[in-house]
């Protein structure tokens, strides 16, 4: 029987999706109170392995050094 499986995967992946620090594949979106008191997304993102708090998701996958990230929210207006 002939071997179907392609040498090479149908779809490689350029981009490193882990942590550069730990190798942890997973983050989550940080939440802070804006200054209403209301609960709302940040846009820094800390890694569920390690625990680090990021700047951007490219940051999370270098495993730079930590940004310091403000808990600082938008305010809705």
């Amino acid at each position: 029987m002939k071997n179907l499986s392609p040498a090479f995967p149908m779809n490689p992946s350029t981009t490193r999706n882990c942590c550069g620090y730990c190798g942890a594949t997973s983050y989550h979106r940080v939440v802070a109170r804006d200054d209403a008191g209301v609960m709302r997304y940040t846009d820094a993102l800390r890694c569920t392995g390690c625990g680090r708090e990021y700047a951007n998701l490219q940051v999370w996958r270098q495993g730079e050094k930590e940004e310091p990230t403000t808990s600082h929210v938008a305010t809705a207006h």
